[in-house]
């Protein structure tokens, strides 16, 4: 079973939108929604990276 990669582009997502409204000259300040996508994100790459290694051995 793979992971979901649901959080990790929503992560992504949220930190492009963080990236264009600084480019327009709004202050970028990530908001608590932002950090809990992106701890999400990072625990569901672990995860599937600690899969792979698994299978690879």
């Amino acid at each position: 079973m793979g992971t979901s990669t649901d959080y990790i582009r929503y992560a992504a997502k949220l930190s492009r939108k963080l990236y264009l409204d600084a480019s327009m000259g709004t202050p970028a300040a990530p908001d608590p929604e932002f950090y809990k996508t992106l701890a999400k994100a990072l625990e569901d790459i672990a995860d599937g990276l600690d899969q792979a290694s698994k299978r690879r051995d």
